[in-house]
Parts: C-alpha cells; sequence; structure tokens
C-alpha cells in the first residue's frame, strides 16, 4: 500500500527545507517565484494534500474566503446566474485561492440577521463583497476583524479596501468613439450604482460640445431582461438617436435582442456599446463593441489582497484600479452608414 506523501517529501523531492514548502503552502511571500512554482509542481506531482483543517485547528486561523452575494426577488437565485461578469469573476477569485491552498465560499445574503450569523461563525478568513447592501449590514461589516474588499463599489467606509476599473474613463472612451463615429445623439442605458461610468458618458459630451439630454438617459437593473425592458424607451426615440452608450454588456446584449424584437436592428438603425468584455461579447450577433476590463484578474486580484491582508495582519484600508481599453468590433457603425426609418 503507497504511504501518504509528507511535507518531508516533497521538499526532499525539491531539494529545500520544509519550512519553505510550508511557506508556499500559506502563501507567505518568502520564496522566490521560481522556487514557489518549483514546489506547487512537485506537490501536484506527487499528489500532496496539506490537511487544511488541523493546521487551521494548531494556528487557530481559517482559510476561507467568503464572497457575499446580494439576495433579491428579481434574480430568481443569485446575481451569478443573470451576469456572466460575476461568473469570470469567481472564477479568477477560485483560482488565485486555490493557487495559495485557500477555500472559497459563496453566501448569499438575504437580510442582516442572515449576514450576523455568518460574520459571527468565525469561518472566514476575509471576505470580498459583490452587489449593494443596506446600511445595517455595511455596519456590521465594518465591525469585523477580517479583510472585506469592495468589489466596483462607491467609497463608503475607511475601513474597507475597494478594487474597481477605470469605470469613469471607460465609458468616457466609449462615448467619444461614437462622437469620432459622427454621432451626436448618443443615449446612456444605466443604473445608480454606476454613477462614475454615467460622470465618464457626461465628460465625453462635455468636450464636445453636446448638451445632454436627460430624455435619451435610460435605468434599470443590470441583466439582460432589463435591457430588453428598456428597448420598448429606446424605440420611442429611435429616430432621435443614434446610438447608446451601456453600462454593462448583458444590458447592451438585452438592449440588442428586445430592439430586434421591436424590428429595430444593431447597427443597421442604432449603434450600441457594452462595458464588461464578458466572453458572450464576443460570440453574439453582432458582435459587441465594448470596453474591456480583464475580469479573471479582478477576481483574482480581489484573492490576492484578501490572502496578502491575512498573512501580513495588515486590513488597512487601499485602493486598486484596474486598467481598461476600447474593442471594436460590429455593432457601431458610423452614423452616416444608419439606415432611415426603421
Amino acid at each position: 500500500m503507497k504511504s501518504k506523501v509528507t511535507i518531508k517529501d516533497v521538499a526532499k523531492e525539491a531539494g529545500v527545507s520544509t519550512a519553505t514548502v510550508s511557506y508556499v503552502i500559506n502563501g507567505v511571500d518568502k520564496v522566490t517565484e521560481e522556487t514557489r512554482a518549483k514546489i506547487l509542481k512537485i506537490i501536484d506531482e506527487l499528489g500532496y494534500k496539506p490537511n487544511l483543517a488541523a493546521r487551521s485547528l494548531v494556528k487557530k486561523e481559517n482559510r476561507v474566503v467568503g464572497i457575499f452575494v446580494p439576495w433579491s426577488e428579481s434574480y430568481q437565485k443569485t446575481i451569478f446566474t443573470e451576469n456572466p461578469f460575476f461568473q469570470e469573476f469567481l472564477s479568477g477569485v477560485e483560482y488565485k485561492c486555490r493557487e495559495y491552498r485557500y477555500n472559497t465560499l459563496i453566501i448569499c445574503v438575504k437580510d442582516e440577521d442572515e449576514c450576523i450569523k455568518t460574520l459571527r461563525s468565525g469561518s472566514l478568513s476575509g471576505l470580498i463583497v459583490l452587489g449593494e447592501y443596506n446600511k445595517n449590514i455595511y455596519k456590521r461589516l465594518e465591525e469585523v476583524d477580517i479583510p472585506v474588499i469592495m468589489i466596483d463599489h462607491q467609497k463608503i467606509s475607511d475601513k474597507f479596501t475597494y478594487i474597481s476599473s477605470e469605470n469613469e474613463k471607460g465609458a468616457y472612451l466609449a462615448t467619444e468613439y461614437l462622437i469620432k463615429k459622427g454621432h451626436k445623439n448618443i443615449g446612456f442605458l444605466g443604473h445608480p450604482a454606476h454613477k462614475d461610468r454615467y460622470e465618464g458618458y457626461l465628460e465625453a459630451l462635455k468636450k464636445y460640445n453636446i448638451d445632454p439630454k436627460s430624455d435619451f438617459v435610460f435605468e434599470s437593473e443590470v441583466s439582460y431582461e432589463g435591457g430588453k425592458k428598456v428597448a420598448l424607451l429606446v424605440k420611442e426615440k429611435v429616430e432621435e438617436i443614434t446610438a447608446i452608450c451601456c453600462v454593462s454588456d448583458i444590458m447592451a446584449i438585452g438592449l440588442i435582442k428586445g430592439l430586434y424584437k421591436e424590428k429595430i436592428y444593431v447597427p443597421q438603425h442604432i449603434s450600441v456599446v457594452g462595458f464588461d468584455d464578458i466572453k458572450n461579447s464576443e460570440y453574439f450577433i453582432p458582435e459587441l463593441t465594448t470596453i474591456r476590463q480583464d475580469i479573471f484578474r479582478k477576481g483574482e486580484k480581489a484573492a490576492e489582497v484578501v490572502i496578502d491582508s491575512v498573512n501580513t495582519k495588515n486590513y488597512a484600508a487601499r485602493e486598486y484600479v484596474m486598467p481598461v481599453e476600447l474593442i471594436e468590433r460590429e455593432s457601431v457603425v458610423d452614423s452616416k452608414g444608419l439606415a432611415k426609418g426603421c
């Protein structure tokens, strides 16, 4: 019978001390990248499985990164079922946590009581927060003695760390791109949570001396169905609006599908730009012109920040902003190329 692989076996095979192997397993930043990669490879080859539960008891620590997601009637299940953005983000979190031998736990938060119960369990090393919550839940999160990472969230407390993308810049680039394509009557499809993207849209209009029109601004939940519902409102303005800047790809895709059912075609009758560059965007017809943020990398970054905070015992608030870029595809044409009469 094959004996169980131990940390000593890994150390011997790698030609390092057991302490060095332990550093790699625990995510301690005392090992070169080359050595870390070598040890991780040997761990996989030998099939070594650290006893995380036993180690947690000895060190009185947990190795679980929690991911808070909001519960809502309108989502039916969770936001993960409604928007591929969150699936890509979660994949990045899980990948990086697994690399550092941490587990992930998705927690669907319905109310304050459920939040308190989870936080009091003491089972989490750190927390990544997606979506919007009420003030009482944020207050509870301020009280916990673990790192709390807010994703794409407006700053509400100095006790949280924030990770976002260049949201204002991205919306500015999208709007400017439409303007340079000859569009002047540009609509905006958004949500209050993305105020910074709306500011980017306004800034681009201002730079090119285009007066914003309030009746060109539409609002819905950030979902496919939300985008589809707005299509009926856009239909009433389609003789005026020649292009629309959306705060997310899933809204843009829903909008395009809704317009299609009303016999308004993109980009023949109206141009559309999204934001995120989810995988569906490239495979959709028409392929969606969008603002790309590296969603998977954002998930990795969130996990890295949590794990680093845990290892260094430094829970000080920080801010990280991920870069964006414009991706040109098929959903935008020059305003002169629009078909007349829908």
